[in-house]
């Protein structure tokens, strides 16, 4: 929502006519849970086709839901279990994934983690996207309320925030549609420009909004904090008299703010730029194609229902889940009229310059035209040359030009119903509101209710879950690349709902690759045959070229599990291509352990193994200091480590000239393994500092060296 001022600079007594016109102090109250209601029920019949399936399929076609839905289990199971809520080892096994720079949510985690016990991730997850449109909607509509809209017109303003082109668009996307915070940012900023209110009161509560904002979806965040600059600038360069009184009164709010935000966000975004397992870069390239074409605005696309006889966009400029920024001619014809009526409002001039700003930042750093991307830069191009900012996909910042249209309609719709001729116009102006609202439905409708192939998400039989050994075992799965396309993150879903009793080599989340860079496929194994005919059974050339069962396959399958470690062999016979993998793995482990329903399970094909005949996998890794730190006084040590079985014990060696000694033993956190050394107790020099791992069996890992410099102060010579 746009941070305008709900001041339009009309009178403040209205006439008696109209003040008669205005409804009982009871009526409004029920009005606006009549509004409140109706968005839910657009929510609810969003999805009715799909009911029956609401606990066993997930509501979308694509594989980003299925990895929400493990999101939102991951955060209680951690905090159940004393785990890192920002980091997780049940992906990506040995290194473990750095969930502080992935698309979360832990805050729908944490508000939905009482409900574990009752509610699968699976229907978890499915509630969450039925609900987050009408709360949007509501969101937005209860703001401008705050703001003294008139109902209709702050009903229609909620109608066209929460169930908007962009909203739809990114209905599998459950961290980008649940966004009923900016509305209540905007309303905050607001309130602080204006001095309305404590400024501690407001500084809390716009440092609580944001942190709760950065937990649902950091991006969003980031493009509403530059639309809120943009604001701002917009409000100080149109009464340059009042900068001093403006920035007198805002500093105090946006220091609270800051410093709640700071002690609320500061792990977190440690963790994202610095934990473990981080990476570097945004996750897209800025040559991406998730930005807005100039067409786009009036272009439909597959998300609407009625063309109104205009040519869709383009089928090669369409993206999966990202067609966010339509808004259709016919409401853009009303939005240039309502905001041509109210020109000489300071909130209409505020909403129509940010509707503006954020539509150009939208495109992206350079100007695309019917598909064709032209040289002309943009001001995104800054901003993609900023850190943290760089990470956002300027189409998504389709959500705050719609969210500035439906303030437009909404102001526009409120002055016209606060003119000096409100009894003659009244009827105008209800009708003026039927044919907004007659536009938004003909023009953005969306095809509901859904007709889409809801995935199917069948939980593991509980005698396969029963027949898995404790101790967290890693598992080699089939869908194995999850996330590559629909049904694929099947693997995902299975853990959580068996609570994560088994670790997966693969996963699908953002990490680093070993090759530089930013990837969300699992980690190449070596050698590759085993990988590359899963990848490729599946219809992914990923792994190297297809490899047929053989006998040198079977003898490679067998070196590969034992060389990771592999404990569990999951199997779902109904997907496609699974008859290969059948085949491969009963060639080299023999019979299925257990088979029921759709699935197939191995495990125990060998106890735990023997040093000779398997190859264990514990790795540690010092963390801090880095390489070539200068030391001096006591400082931190950390280290981190993954292991076949739970890690016991990590302590810290120095070794010079050949000699190591014991200079610290650390303890678990949520960071790592840490522990206090004072580098006084050596001399000064260089040395090379390791960390050693030990589990629950007694095997070791010890880590690479890292070269440190001791440099204290020497003592004063005595005289």
């Amino acid at each position: 929502m746009t941070t305008a001022a709900p001041n339009t600079g009309r009178p403040t007594e209205r006439p008696p006519v109209q003040a008669a016109a205005e409804c009982p102090p009871t009526r409004p109250l029920l009005c606006s849970i009549v509004v409140i209601a109706a968005y839910l029920a657009i929510g609810v019949v969003a999805f009715w086709p799909a009911y029956p399936m609401v606990s066993r399929h997930l509501f979308s076609d694509s594989p980003d839901l299925g990895q929400a839905s493990w999101f939102l289990d991951w955060v209680p199971h951690a905090l159940a279990h004393g785990d890192n809520p920002f980091f997780s080892n049940a992906l990506f096994v040995p290194t473990g994934v750095n969930l502080a720079q992935n698309t979360a949510t832990p805050l729908l985690a944490w508000v939905t983690a009482p409900f574990s016990t009752m509610l699968s991730p699976i229907l978890k997850a499915n509630l969450l996207i039925v609900l987050a449109m009408p709360i949007s909607a509501s969101a937005a509509f209860v703001v401008l309320r705050k703001w003294q809209v008139w109902l209709p017109a702050a009903a229609l303003g909620g109608l066209a925030y929460g169930f908007s082109p962009y909203m739809v668009g990114q209905s599998d996307h459950l961290d980008l549609l649940f966004v009923p915070l900016p509305p209540f940012i905007a309303l905050t900023v607001a309130s602080i420009l204006q001095g309305r209110g404590p400024w501690r009161r407001l500084g809390l509560q716009l440092g609580l909004l944001a942190a709760a904002q950065y937990f649902v979806s950091p991006e969003i965040l980031a493009s509403v904090a530059v639309l809120v600059v943009v604001a701002v600038a917009g409000v100080l360069i149109r009464r340059p008299a009042n900068w001093s009184t403006v920035l007198r009164g805002a500093w105090g709010p946006t220091l609270v703010a800051f410093l709640v935000a700071f002690v609320l966000l500061a792990y977190p975004i440690w963790m994202g730029y610095f934990g473990p397992q981080h990476f570097t870069g945004p996750p897209v390239a800025s040559t991406n194609p998730y930005h807005n074409d100039l067409l786009s605005l009036i272009l439909p696309t597959q998300n609407q229902r009625v063309s109104l006889g205009v040519p869709p966009l383009r089928p090669d400029l369409l993206l999966p889940n990202e067609n966010d920024g339509y808004i259709g001619l016919p409401v853009l014809v009303m939005v240039g009229v309502l905001a041509w009526w109210s020109r000489r409002s300071p909130r209409m001039q505020l909403a129509v310059v940010l509707m503006l700003a954020s539509a150009l930042l939208s495109f992206g750093p350079h100007l695309a035209i019917d598909g064709h991307l032209t040289d002309l830069p943009l001001p995104f191009w800054v901003l993609d040359h900023i850190p943290v900012l760089s990470s956002m996909l300027p189409g998504r910042i389709s959500l705050e030009m719609e969210a500035c249209v439906a303030a437009v309609i909404a102001f526009g719709l409120d002055d016209v119903r606060h003119t000096q001729e409100w009894c003659s116009r009244r009827r105008r102006s209800v009708a003026l509101a039927l044919v907004a609202l007659s536009a938004l439905v003909v023009t953005q409708l969306p095809p509901w209710p859904w007709h889409f192939g809801a995935q199917p998400a069948a939980a593991l039989p509980t005698a396969l879950t029963r027949a898995i050994p404790g101790g967290d075992p890693v598992a080699i799965t089939y869908p194995y690349v999850v996330g590559a396309s629909q049904n694929t993150d099947a693997p995902m879903v299975w853990q959580a709902e068996d609570g994560f009793g088994f670790r997966l080599l693969g996963g699908y989340a953002f990490h680093g690759s070993h090759g530089g860079g930013v990837s969300n496929w699992p980690y190449p194994m070596k050698p590759a045959g085993l990988q590359g005919l899963l990848a490729d059974q599946e219809g992914f050339g990923l792994f190297g070229p297809e490899t047929p069962v053989s006998r040198q396959l079977v003898a490679l399958t067998r070196s590969v599990l034992s060389k990771y470690a592999v404990r569990v062999v999951i199997v779902d016979r109904s997907a496609s291509g699974s008859g290969a993998v059948m085949e491969l793995f009963s060639d080299a482990l023999g019979r299925p352990t257990a088979s029921a329903g759709q699935f197939s399970l191995w495990v125990g094909w060998h106890a735990r193994p023997s040093r000779e005949q398997f190859s264990q996998h514990l790795s540690t890794a010092v963390f801090v200091p880095k390489k070539n730190a200068v030391l001096s006084g006591s400082v931190p040590l950390d280290a981190v480590g993954t292991a076949y079985y739970a890690i016991t014990k990590v302590e810290f060696f120095l070794t010079r000239q050949g000699h190591s000694d014991l200079v610290a033993v650390a303890y678990p956190s949520l960071v790592g393994w840490v522990a206090q050394w004072n580098t006084g107790t050596v001399a000064n020099g260089t040395y090379t500092l390791q960390s050693k791992a030990y589990d629950e069996f007694g095997a070791r890992g010890l880590s690479k060296g890292v070269t440190i410099n001791v440099e204290n102060p020497l003592p004063p010579r005595s005289t």
